[in-house]
């Protein structure tokens, strides 16, 4: 759908992200903007302490070679840090739905993508389908991880009619 899918506001069904005059336009409610902001501050200590939870974020890239892998990360560790600060530096200065360019909305997909992946970390999801019970202490996680799940694919989805 072009404009993206729609979130029932007050006032009726606004696009998550809508093409607009300049490039996008992401419309979250104060709720949704206040959930990414902490998430992402959530996701800065993580990454500061180089918390294990990250691992997903900075695959292995020689498996069966620890030198060379140290090697790699000695020389590309900071700048991958670096970049996923920068896609969440973004977001944090868009989130009021300023308008963005196409780069800058890939940023936001990085950023959300970020977040996502490292909440699937923390409470073990694979790419099996899960249930999670209404008792379970890590449902308000869950409910984080699915409303980033929805953001990441109607992003995608708005990029992918726009590529195509």
């Amino acid at each position: 759908m072009p404009g993206g899918i729609g979130w029932t506001g007050r006032w009726g069904i606004r696009p998550v992200v809508e093409r607009v005059d300049g490039g996008y336009r992401v419309n979250l409610g104060r709720i949704e903007r206040q959930v990414l902001v902490q998430s992402f501050g959530n996701l800065r200590v993580l990454l500061a302490n180089k918390d294990p939870a990250t691992r997903r974020l900075f695959p292995t890239a020689y498996v069966d070679q620890p030198e060379l892998e140290a090697e790699f990360r000695g020389l590309v560790g900071d700048d991958l840090v670096r970049s996923q600060l920068e896609a969440l530096d973004l977001v944090e200065r868009t989130i009021d739905g300023s308008t963005v360019d196409r780069d800058e909305l890939e940023a936001w997909m990085r950023a959300i993508n970020s977040v996502r992946l490292v909440i699937g970390t923390r409470l073990d999801i694979g790419e099996e389908a899960f249930e999670v019970e209404p008792d379970d202490p890590d449902l308000p996680l869950y409910a984080v991880y699915d409303f980033l799940s929805s953001l990441l694919a109607v992003i995608v989805d708005v990029l992918a009619h726009d590529a195509g």
